[in-house]
This record gives structure tokens, sequence and C-alpha cells, in this order.
């Protein structure tokens, strides 16, 4: 069936043999993960009697004819494809920029008026083994969302298993390993194409990597593409998944890869050039960009349909910094990178793109896209505008926004972030590793709320993800992951 190969006994008990790929269900699952994972059908169990199963695409018991059980909760759910949300690959076009802090879902604290600071999360999982994580939620050969943990730098995956309450590993099924990536935690990213068997595309080290997980046995295949090292992360762009790799001459090739991952042909950078660090990528409307340290790597659409690379060099004394967030989406659909001009000793931000048009600011703005934060106050003017009334009260604080959320159907829009002291000024807070104590708000456009309260160095690497309509926070560092429950 298409959930997979079923076989059923004497005594009419089904149980789930071969997942949709063809692969052996994995012995490691228990009975009442597969009804879990599978949203499997069932008979009302008489006290006391085990729980009979049925695959999910049926609505009798084929012996007695009875109506089966359909478990709660089996409604579809947007994937969660990090580190921030993104829309999963479609052929819709994306309503907005692609790379930004912002999640492709409406999200609002469930109860937000009863959150307190120090109040127990709703719920917890424990951690997977050690590691630096990135979490996908989405069907992996599963009828339900399953959710799968990424160490990229260890190239390892793990799956979590819902009743048996545990992190397993998964394994390649036949022919390559995952390849590692070494790009830094703020210049990482993903896309996902989404089937009943997900497909992940990852940055590596030996290029692009089209990986398929199933969750039923535990394993996955993988294909590499490209073979050369992602220079930056993947971004959908213009109908299709680029990323920058660096040949073994030093020079860039753009790599391209349709919904269903068939390359098209490779872009070429002319001459070698120096990148240095990495940022994220951005794209919007007819161009995508690279920030890195040393200039813009860019792909741009041109009038004639194609798609052409090309690389500026920042101006002279022009540094760029990531470590404050995404780039600021303005409101005529500017990308603007926050930078350092080391000539005046002052901050100013960059229009990303062909135009050099630049604006002072007096102090850099933490930003999640469209929203900015001047120390704990949000924004949604440009962060090189200072408020005719400023008030510096919470100097001493600052709220790193982690993920924006937009309005939709009653949700208003709504940032989540990350507030910590400042004693010092906030550059040098932001390359410090001491351990700070932090709280997690939800800041929408009627009143911040607290929620959580913890205490670690670098807060600001929290990842947050979605899964099973909780809001799920992680941080390498931390004992668990917490979560709480959001509004439907």
């Amino acid at each position: 069936m298409p959930s997979g190969v079923w076989y059923v006994d004497d005594d009419g008990a089904w149980t789930m043999q071969r997942s949709a790929e063809g692969q052996n269900v994995s012995p490691l699952l228990s009975h009442a993960d597969i009804g879990k994972l599978m949203h499997a059908r069932r008979l009302p169990a008489a006290a006391g009697a085990p729980v009979r199963q049925f695959p999910p695409e049926f609505a009798f018991d084929p012996a007695t004819g009875a109506a089966l059980q359909v478990p709660p909760d089996t409604a579809a759910t947007p994937p969660w494809v990090p580190p921030y949300g993104a829309q999963p690959v479609s052929d819709v076009p994306p309503a907005g920029a692609a790379g930004l802090r912002q999640a492709s879902v409406p999200l609002k604290l469930a109860d937000q008026r009863a959150r307190e600071e120090h109040a127990q999360a709703d719920a917890s999982l424990p951690m997977p083994p050690p590691g630096e994580y990135e979490f996908f939620s989405a069907q992996f050969g599963t009828s339900a969302a399953a959710l799968l943990a990424l160490d990229p730098r260890k190239a390892v995956l793990h799956a979590w298993l819902p009743a048996s309450k545990r992190w397993l590993a998964l394994d390649p099924e036949y022919g390559g390993l995952l390849a590692e990536s070494d790009l830094a935690h703020g210049a990482w990213r993903a896309e996902l194409v989404p089937e009943f068997n997900s497909v992940l595309v990852l940055p590596t080290s030996h290029g692009l990597a089209c990986i398929r997980p199933d969750v039923p046995s535990l394993s996955y295949v993988v294909e590499h593409v490209g073979g050369a090292p992602c220079a930056a992360a993947p971004v959908w762009f213009q109908n299709r998944l680029w990323a920058p790799l660096r040949d073994d001459d030093g020079r860039i090739r753009f790599v391209n890869l349709d919904a269903a991952q068939k390359p098209g042909s490779d872009v070429l950078l002319d001459g070698a050039v120096e990148l240095g660090r990495v940022g994220a990528p951005v794209a919007y409307n007819r161009m995508a960009v690279w920030p890195c340290a040393n200039g813009q790597l860019r792909l741009q659409l041109q009038p004639d349909g194609n798609v052409a690379a090309s690389f500026t060099p920042w101006p002279e004394g022009l540094v760029p910094h990531f470590e404050f967030g995404s780039p600021y989406l303005s409101r005529d659909g500017g990308l603007w990178q926050l930078c350092f001009e080391s000539r005046r000793g002052t901050y100013v931000y960059v229009k990303l793109g062909v135009q050099a048009e630049k604006a002072d600011a007096l102090a850099p703005r933490l930003c999640s896209g469209s929203f900015n934060y001047r120390f704990a106050t949000k924004l949604k003017t440009a962060p090189w505008e200072e408020p005719e009334h400023g008030d510096d009260g919470g100097k001493n604080q600052a709220v790193m926004p982690l993920l924006e959320s937009g309005a939709e159907s009653g949700v208003s829009s709504s940032v989540f972030g990350v507030k910590f002291a400042t004693s010092a000024g906030l550059s040098s807070v932001l390359r410090s590793n001491e351990r700070l104590a932090a709280q997690l708000v939800q800041d929408d456009e009627l009143r911040e709320t607290v929620f959580h309260t913890f205490a670690v160095s670098e807060p600001w690497r929290l990842r947050l993800f979605v899964h099973e309509g909780m809001l799920w926070a992680y941080h390498p560092l931390l004992s668990r992951i917490d979560g709480w429950a959001l509004q439907a």
C-alpha cells in the first residue's frame, strides 16, 4: 500500500514489514512507534487487551467489517525546515524573501497571558547524543510528521521515536555516507522537498547532498551533486535550488537543482575570488546574494531569462557583521547588510545588490528581517533611523530575534527572541563565551511575554523549531529540549 508493506497473521493481527521505500522496518521501532508514526487505525480494545493496529489506508477491519478508529491529530502539519522554518520547496513562488529569520507559518503561544518566566515548560524531550543539531519535522516515509535531528559537522542523523521516547541513528541503506559540512553555525541552512519520503538538501564538503531519510527502516539514501565542497548554503531562487561550490582551482561554480532534484547547467563565476567568512544567503525577486567577508557573491536573473553570477567586493574599509542577525528587509524590498566602516569608525547599512547605497547608523541593531531591535525595543522602522523619542531605559538589555512570524488568520505578527543583559558593548557581548542569564520572549503587537528563563554561554545560539503543534527550544549546552504549546 502507499504507506508500505503490511502483513496479517492467522489471528488477523497486522504488522508493518517494509517501508514505502521497500526497506525492512527496523526491529528497534516498537509496535506503538509504528502506530504513532504511521497514523495506524485501530479497533476499540477491551480493557487490558492488546491494541490491534491496521494500515492507515483501512477504514474497516477486513475480518469483521467493524469500523476502525482514526487516531487523533492526523491533520497534516506544515514541515519545519531549519534553521528558521523556511517555506518548503514548491512550484508556488515564495511570498517574501528567502533566507531571513522568518518562519513560513504563523506562530503564537497558546494561553499567552498565563505564561510566566519561571514556569515549567509544557513538555520536554531528552537531548540527542552530544553534538550541535538542526531539527526537521516532516514526513520521512511516515504518515505523521517525524522529527529528525541532524548534526551537519558530524554528518549524523537521528530520528525521534515518539512512543519509545528515544533518539536512534539513521544509517545509509546503500551507497555512500552523508558528507560533513564545515559551514559556520550562522551560515548554515537547508532546504526541504516535501513528499511522503521528503528530501533534505544540505550543503556538504562533497557538494550539495540530497538525502532521503526513511524513518521506519532507520535508514537513508544520499546523493551528492557537484563533486566539490559547498562554499556556502543553498537557497531556493527562481524555482531552483542554488548553491556555490569551490573547485580545486579556487573558482566558484553554482550548481542548481529543480524540485525533482534534477541538475541544471552549472553557472560559473569569472576568475578566482577569495570569499572570506560567508554568511547565510538571501533571495528576493530577481536576485540571490551570499554576503561574505570580502564582498557580495550574487546570482541575478537576466532579461533573457538566464542567471548570471558575479562577485562585488565591499568598498574599501568596509567589514560586514553577520553576528547581529539577518539583513534588514526594507518596505521597498531592498535588503540591507550591517557593516562597519573602519575609516570613519561607524556602523553603516549597505544595500545588497548592484546599487552601492549606504546609510549611516548610530549603533548596530539586532535584526530578524522585517523587525530590528534597538537594545530591547522592537522596531519596524529602518535600523539606521533613530526614534524621535529615544528611550534608553532598556539599554542594559538586548533582544536577539530568533524567529519572526507573520500575521495570518487572526494570529498577529510576532517575534520570538532571547533577551539578555548587555553590561558591555553589544558587539563585545556577542563575541563573549561567558555564561549569561537569558529569557525567551514572544513580542507581538500587544505585549512582550517572557515564558522561559535559562543560563548558558551564547544564549543567542538557541535553535527554535516546531513539531506536533509545539514550539521547542534547543541549545547544545542545555540538558533537555523544552517545548510550549502553540495556538492552533
